[in-house]
């Protein structure tokens, strides 16, 4: 973890200082280190996809949500039950498992498009027990979902302290790409500005 912290600190000086030594016009006008004006134009939400449970036994795809505020950055990542979705309706028991992460962090401007973002957060997996007789449904005015009955087993959660860093790079003002590495989980997501859209239309 600490060569990732260190990679994205090198990356971020090694940006800056070409910032500084060019010549270019163009480049100077770019530079904004910790200029947090920035951070007051975006207001997002959008997806994230990854690997949650990262470098324990339980690591496995996930999806989740993030938000970003003003420069505060939220995220949420879950690899869900293996069976909970399954359409099968059977008298099995299957041993699943769950993990997830909870994030939240701050924006430092590095250029006009380029943030990088220190985060922390809490991780945690278990192991449970998926019924495939049970059945349940999820509805809402788009879809609906059927999904199994996850009950964790006793003794099985456990508790990490989530921490890394990300890079956020915002191509347009309509949205921004964000990679993020931490301890427990490997991720990256798209964020909609949703500020953008109003701006467009005032």
């Amino acid at each position: 973890m600490k060569k990732i912290l260190i990679t994205l600190m090198l990356i971020a000086g090694a940006v800056s200082a070409y910032a500084q030594s060019s010549a270019g016009v163009v480049y100077e006008k770019e530079f904004h280190l910790f200029d947090f004006s920035l951070n007051a134009r975006r207001l997002e939400f959008g997806l994230n996809f990854g690997q949650a449970g990262s470098f324990t036994p339980y690591a496995r795809f996930g999806m989740g949500a993030c938000a970003l505020v003003n420069g505060i950055y939220l995220d949420y990542l879950e690899a869900n039950p293996q069976h909970k979705y399954n359409h099968e309706v059977t008298d099995t028991k299957w041993d699943d498992t769950v993990a997830f992460c909870i994030n939240a962090g701050y924006q430092i401007p590095i250029l006009s498009w380029l943030r990088i973002m220190p985060v922390l957060g809490y991780a945690q997996t278990n192991e449970g027990v998926t019924d495939g007789s049970s059945l349940h449904l999820s509805a809402d005015e788009d879809n609906t979902t059927w999904y199994h009955e996850y009950k964790v087993t006793p003794g099985t959660r456990t508790h990490y302290f989530n921490y890394g860093g990300g890079l956020s790079i915002q191509p347009c003002k309509w949205f921004s790409v964000n990679l993020i590495a931490t301890r427990y989980a490997l991720y990256g997501g798209i964020g909609i500005d949703l500020l953008s859209f109003v701006k467009t239309r005032g």
